[in-house]
């Protein structure tokens, strides 16, 4: 069939015989652009030509619609030649349109009849046929091409939407010959698209309009939370994702603090409760020292950033020691002793009383203590730096003529030893090898030093003297030089030649004369000595008082105070010579008391008694003979 409507479709329109084995014998109505004339209602009238009148005949009707263009089909009349179609006839009443881009033919009329007089056709040439340009009885249509897919098939057809033919170059997207709207292919023949107004495969919903906030959006999908599209009046807000942590919740509801879901973009933290001290404040915020509000583990939180007030930026009640200087209150602070502040908080200042190693104190107790000089130093002897209270009195950093080295004012007798000062030893007193003056002990120095055995110090070594040269004291006794009668004076007369013999010797001390009588005797003058006797040459007599008196001496006293023998006159009494006055016994009591030369006070002749100072036994002063108070005899003078 496709190649029989090819081949006619191709044959040239010349020969009526061609017309006949197309089979085509129908005539089209016509208007004929030289003779014919057309009726008002759409009836053509043929023109008379040579030749047998033509059978009546009447076209079939036919119904158009717009495709969306105007065809212009050429027809040949049989005897001038082609002619213009100008009509397509409707049957429904309604203008019809063809339009193929080159002319518009519009007609209105319910339907059109043509009658030609005569039994035979009065025109020339081929019988009409489908592609002859000319629309015939029985075509819609008939564009004389070979374009199946335009506003004429080349079956003759008008091409419509709904043939079930894609007439893409009259616009259409699809036909598929139905007119069920909703199978992806409209009634108008296009193919569906989202915002139609059309609901179609795969459409949820289409509501053909541009309002992306309705019940069906904008991509034909029934709205629903967590597409991406905020519907108006029922979401808050619609983000397409499943994420409870941005600003829009999985609900479509807008994220806020305190709904307990934790929006990363949006909030650091959210417990969904309404404390506000705790560790997420009300606002959702992570609880930090600064924020103003007192939480936790904070002791104060003003939210101002100062460091000088009574909250620090740590959140720290402000106390010395922190680090943080308070104003009006502390004069500095460096978390400790620094080289400029104690860590009281007060400016390092040796004397405050406040140690502080930093600033190179080794010590304060606000002035001199026993361990702390006031320069804040610790207290030590040597160091310059006089400290009483630690038991100095000077402090020349070593020994001299006024210091010693304990830092002690220099003193013979503080067992420190300053050469400086003249001392080559000291003991704190005489010691065996030191004397009191701080002077090596030596017998003579003129020091008496009783720790080395020294019992005197005369400066010399001369003996009985009452020193000894070994420094060792004794009481001197001696035969006095000169004789004297019974006349002395009582004894202190007696006493007063015995002192004034001495000192004429040199002798120091205080002496007495070993006489009796009714007054006194020796043991009730004389001081009792506890040391040694001795006599000018230093040799010993007693070694005491006790000894003295036990009735024998340890030498005879023959030397008088000028070491020489006593003196006296040359009266002997039975052939006894070298006596002395003494009326005294061994004991140093009185002989009698009428022997006394009337208390040796008369030279008149009387007689007394003594004993020989040529003799260490009794008799050195017991009755040896009897003498006369006119002799002149020596006495014996003792060191009290």
């Amino acid at each position: 069939m496709l190649a029989y409507r090819f081949a006619c479709r191709s044959l040239p329109m010349l020969m009526f015989t061609s017309a006949l084995a197309c089979g085509r014998t129908d005539t089209a109505v016509l208007t004929d652009t030289g003779t014919g004339t057309t009726d008002t209602d759409g009836t053509t009238t043929a023109a008379s030509t040579t030749g047998p009148d033509l059978p009546t005949t009447t076209a079939p009707t036919s119904s158009t619609g717009t495709i969306g263009g105007t065809e212009t089909g050429a027809t040949t009349d049989s005897t001038t030649g082609p002619g213009t179609d100008t009509a397509v006839t409707s049957t429904d009443g309604t203008d019809g349109t063809l339009t193929d881009g080159t002319a518009t033919a519009t007609s209105t009329s319910t339907s059109t009849t043509t009658t030609t007089t005569g039994d035979t056709d009065s025109t020339t040439g081929p019988p009409p046929i489908c592609g002859d340009g000319q629309v015939d009885a029985g075509e819609e249509c008939d564009d004389g091409d070979l374009v199946d897919l335009n506003a004429c098939s080349n079956a003759c057809i008008a091409a419509e939407c709904g043939d079930g033919v894609l007439h893409e170059l009259l616009g259409e997207e699809c036909d598929d010959g139905n007119d069920i709207e909703e199978d992806g292919c409209s009634t108008g023949c296009r193919l569906p698209i989202c915002g139609d107004g059309v609901v179609q495969i795969p459409e949820e919903c289409d509501d053909g309009d541009l309002d992306d906030g309705d019940d069906c959006t904008n991509a034909c999908t029934i709205a629903v939370c967590g597409d991406g599209v905020v519907q108006v009046g029922v979401e808050a807000c619609d983000d397409g994702n499943d994420l409870d942590t941005d600003d829009c919740l999985v609900g479509c509801v807008l994220a806020e603090c305190g709904d307990g879901i934790v929006h990363e973009l949006l909030e650091a933290c959210d417990d969904g409760n309404d404390i506000h001290d705790d560790a997420c404040t009300n606002a959702c915020a992570l609880a930090t020292c600064g924020d103003g509000i007192l939480q936790m583990d904070e002791e104060c939180d003003d939210g101002n950033g100062l460091d000088d007030d009574a909250c620090t930026t740590l959140c720290k009640l402000a106390v010395c020691g922190d680090g943080f200087v308070l104003a009006g209150t502390e004069a500095c602070d460096d978390a400790g002793d620094s080289p400029t502040c104690d860590s009281d908080c007060t400016l390092a200042q040796c004397g405050d009383a406040h140690p502080n190693l930093a600033s190179g104190e080794a010590c304060d107790d606000g002035g001199d203590s026993p361990a702390c000089d006031s320069d804040c130093t610790l207290a030590q002897c040597g160091d310059q730096t006089v400290n009483g209270a630690a038991g100095e009195t000077c402090d020349s950093g070593t020994e001299t003529a006024t210091c010693d080295d304990d830092c002690t004012a220099v003193a013979c007798g503080d067992e420190v030893v300053n050469e400086s000062a003249g001392e080559v030893c000291d003991h704190g007193g005489p010691s065996p090898t030191c004397d009191l003056d701080c002077t090596f002990a030596a017998c003579n120095d003129g020091v008496i030093n009783s720790a080395a055995g020294e019992s005197c110090e005369d400066g010399n070594l001369a003996e009985g003297d009452g020193c000894s040269s070994k420094c060792k004291a004794h009481k001197v006794v001696f035969a006095t030089s000169q004789g004297f009668d019974g006349n002395l004076g009582g004894l202190v007369g007696a006493d007063m030649k015995c002192q004034v013999a001495a000192q004429a010797a040199g002798l120091p001390g205080t002496y007495r004369a070993w006489l009796s009588d009714d007054t006194g005797s020796p043991v009730s003058r004389f001081t009792k000595s506890t040391i040694p006797y001795a006599r000018r040459d230093g040799v010993l007599i007693a070694n005491n008082w006790a000894d003295l008196i036990d009735g024998t001496l340890a030498a005879p006293i023959n030397l008088s105070e000028l070491k020489t023998p006593p003196g006296a006159d040359a009266n002997v009494c039975g052939g006894t010579s070298q006596l002395t006055f003494t009326n005294t016994i061994v004991s140093g009591t009185m002989f009698t008391d009428f022997t006394d030369c009337q208390n040796w006070t008369s030279n008149a002749p009387g007689f007394t008694g003594g004993g020989q100072w040529n003799k260490a036994d009794g008799l050195w002063t017991q009755f040896v003979c009897q003498q006369s108070c006119a002799w002149k005899k020596p006495i014996y003078c003792f060191m009290q």
